[in-house]
């Protein structure tokens, strides 16, 4: 759009509000509402946010409003009047029924509107530059503010001048999701409710997020090559321990000892692809480094613990893991905005809380340290975990919370198999786990703090809707795995280790029978893995960490163990 074009938006506002009269009977709405307010976009051809507000005239509307990204793309309103402007953008106009279009002139100080300058470019070249973000600008006023608001300014207001969005549905700064757009249309309008599932946009203090776009991009840029160079890594080392373990004595001991760090080594790593989102600039010479360290260093700090006794080492990297995602949910789980394993979460799937990616690296973690306390205490770390998992101030994941519960159920009923039989064990478990699914899902509802566990209890009715959404969860889990197919890797592994914990090779039966605690916790991290395969929609992605852990725990231990030094809790 043209400095030239943008001068002449005075006369458009004025003139699409003036015909907003025309064609009411196809597109007005039921419900009674104020007759004067009015929704206006402006759809303009821009890639990113920077390019939207690189024009004065767009500046100026971001300064008397708010800016920032919008996230699940764009659909154009179905009741809209469309007016074209030329060159392929057009205003998108939405008034209440009985609207005068006569009263606009005489009365433009009074009417009451919503713009939304939206952002739109073709969703391939998007996706070229691997940026799926939506530039947006927000403002409200009456018609002769925001017209005497353009222009005001001129180039002398710079970036830092202007404000930002946000809204209950990512309860990020500068971020808002594409149903928004209807919500604040709805509310706007007095409607009181929506079918959309969004939350109105509010504008707030600025800046808009043009630092977080930046790291985003980067991140987009970066994760598949670290991430698969990851794995690539994991690959090697759990490859190597098999054949390692299966030549037995014929390998040096040196050898059997670097491939046993190596395996221990899954839970450092995974957390550093996390961590990695908090580094000041994301860049190859900053995060390879970084991961490559924290993974090294943060599995082999635990080294000492082996001279006293082998086990400790897995319980302390497993402490030092939950200390980590403490802190990380104190610092609002800002790297999963840019983390190196799974997906962002400005990539729309969940805004805030506790990504699925990271699921089975909690329930591995807590099991490294359960199998070194009483069962009880096991139990009880367990149930915390979930509850910091599932909670909606803290980790707002409920099929990570089910997952943990899971964990706690099984592991009580794995530890007090002989007292409890197979029928009550199996009662604990699914006792267990629908209490705390319970727990979770109640919290969520009586909680002010809206999440997206929220508006699936809003959604889901009755237990033909549970059951409904059971099934698209699992459909998302074989369209992950359709579309990649290394997905199937933990999709697989997951029965072949249970097999190897049930019926162990004589490669790894000496440390599973001198400490039944540890391969208790070996079987339930893996067992907990197919839970959280089923109740999460990404399945394969919350059930691959579970199998790493515990499928790198027991070949690690079993390469590091030495006849006689196995103590037992």
């Amino acid at each position: 759009m043209t400095r030239a074009r943008l001068g002449a938006l005075a006369v458009v506002l004025v003139a699409a509000v003036s015909v907003m009269g025309l064609g009411l009977a196809g597109w007005a709405r039921a419900q009674t509402m104020a007759p004067d307010r009015a929704v206006l976009t402006l759809e303009f051809e821009a890639a990113s946010l920077e390019e939207l507000l690189a024009e004065p005239g767009i500046r100026d509307y971001a300064h008397v409003g708010g800016a920032g990204i919008m996230i699940g793309g764009y659909k154009r309103p179905s009741d809209a009047l469309v007016l074209p402007l030329g060159d392929g953008d057009s205003y998108l106009v939405q008034a209440p029924e009985g609207f005068d279009p006569r009263d606009v002139i005489e009365a433009s100080d009074t009417i009451e509107v919503v713009l939304f300058v939206v952002g739109v470019s073709d969703l391939g070249a998007r996706r070229a530059v691997m940026d799926e973000t939506v530039p947006l600008v927000v403002a409200t006023g009456t018609i002769r503010a925001l017209l005497s608001a353009r222009g005001d300014n001129g180039d002398d207001l710079s970036l830092a001048d202007l404000g930002s969005i946000t809204s209950d549905s990512t309860h990020r700064d500068g971020v808002v999701a594409s149903a928004d757009l209807e919500a604040t249309t709805t509310a706007f309008f007095g409607e009181l409710d929506g079918d959309g599932g969004g939350s109105p946009i509010e504008i707030i203090p600025g800046p808009p997020p043009f630092e977080l776009h930046e790291r985003y991009l980067a991140q987009r840029r970066m994760y598949v090559p670290i991430g698969t160079a990851a794995g690539i890594y994991l690959a090697i080392a759990g490859l190597g321990a098999i054949a390692v373990l299966a030549l037995g004595s014929r390998i040096p001991q040196g050898v059997r000892r670097v491939f046993g760090w190596g395996c221990l080594s899954v839970a450092a790593l995974a957390t550093a692809l996390l961590a990695a989102g908090h580094l000041p600039q994301l860049t190859y010479a900053t995060v390879v480094p970084f991961v490559a360290l924290v993974t090294v260093f943060g599995t082999l700090a635990f080294a000492p613990l082996e001279r006293r006794d082998v086990l400790l080492v897995p319980a302390g990297i497993g402490i030092a893991v939950l200390a980590y995602f403490a802190l990380e949910a104190i610092l609002e789980w800002t790297a999963a905005l840019t983390p190196f394993v799974g997906g962002s979460e400005l990539d729309g799937g969940r805004f805030y809380g506790l990504p699925n990616v990271f699921i089975g690296l909690l329930i591995g973690s807590c099991l490294w340290v359960a199998h070194r306390l009483r069962t009880g205490a096991g139990v009880a770390l367990l149930v915390a975990v979930a509850l910091f998992a599932g909670l909606p101030y803290v980790g707002a994941n409920l099929g990570g919370g089910v997952s943990l519960f899971a964990a706690a159920g099984l592991w009580l009923a794995v530890r007090e198999r002989e007292r409890l039989g197979v029928l009550k064990g199996l009662g604990v478990f699914v006792g267990v786990t629908l209490f705390g699914a319970a727990v979770i899902l109640l919290a969520h509802a009586i909680s002010p703090f809206e999440t997206h566990v929220t508006r699936f209890e809003e959604e889901v009715s009755g237990i033909a809707g549970v059951f409904e959404r059971f099934r698209d969860r699992l459909q998302v889990g074989f369209d992950l795995i359709a579309r990649n197919p290394f997905a199937l890797i933990p999709v697989l592994g997951l029965p072949v280790a249970i097999a190897a914990v049930l019926r162990p090779p004589a490669a790894l039966r000496p440390s599973l029978q001198r400490s039944p605690a540890w391969r208790d916790a070996v079987l339930v991290t893996l067992l907990a893995g197919v839970v959280a395969y089923v109740v999460n929609d990404s399945g394969p992605a919350a059930a691959g960490l579970a199998f790493g852990l515990g499928l790198g725990g027991l070949l690690g231990v079993s390469l590091l163990s030495e006849a006689g030094k196995m103590g037992e809790p």
